[in-house]
């Protein structure tokens, strides 16, 4: 049902471009216009998607540190920057890194909300993405290059590994175990 109702507003008559009307501006076809204004809509539309699972996490993660650490830091009358930097975020890093790792994988196996927004041929909207590269090489009009969709899934892997060990390789550093 969303994306039903934000597919329609960003469309040349729909809600954002009477509003760019309204203000004297020329409408844009969000949707079949311009790349810029394809991914700007694929970037909010990911934005409005994930952002309700990362504040429940993060709220998670902020009740779950100890007030005993805010209670002391406030009789040594720490400034709010500090108590920030040295406990909360110290704190919540697992979480943090848990999203990052996630939102990075997330990211690079993108496909089905692009095909929601533009169509099942990516190809042509201009906004193919790996993932969406191995299921034409396999199944799509491109069809029957299961040797190329293999290469390509090797090398989405091999990606996402790189990026996984480099995050854990920080994490190492940054992460605070349990206190």
């Amino acid at each position: 049902v969303f994306m039903i109702l934000f597919k329609k507003t960003a469309y040349s008559d729909g809600m954002i471009n009477l509003l760019i009307n309204f203000f004297g501006g020329e409408s844009v076809d969000f949707i079949d216009g311009p790349y810029w204004a394809k991914m700007l809509v694929l970037c909010i539309y990911t934005v409005w998607i994930v952002m309700p699972f990362k504040i429940l996490i993060l709220t998670g993660a902020l009740a779950s540190v100890k007030d005993d650490y805010y209670k002391a830091a406030k009789i040594d009358s720490t400034p709010r920057w500090r108590v920030f930097t040295r406990i909360t975020l110290p704190m919540i890093s697992p979480m943090i890194f848990y999203l990052v790792i996630t939102g990075f994988i997330g990211a690079f196996k993108a496909y089905s909300d692009a095909v929601a927004l533009f169509g099942t041929d990516l190809n042509a909207a201009q906004m193919n993405t790996i993932v969406g590269y191995i299921y034409d090489m396999l199944y799509g009009n491109s069809g029957g290059y299961p040797s190329y969709a293999s290469a390509a899934a090797l090398i989405l892997f091999c990606i996402v590994l790189t990026i996984t060990c480099i995050n854990l390789m920080v994490s190492k550093k940054s992460v605070v175990k349990g206190v």
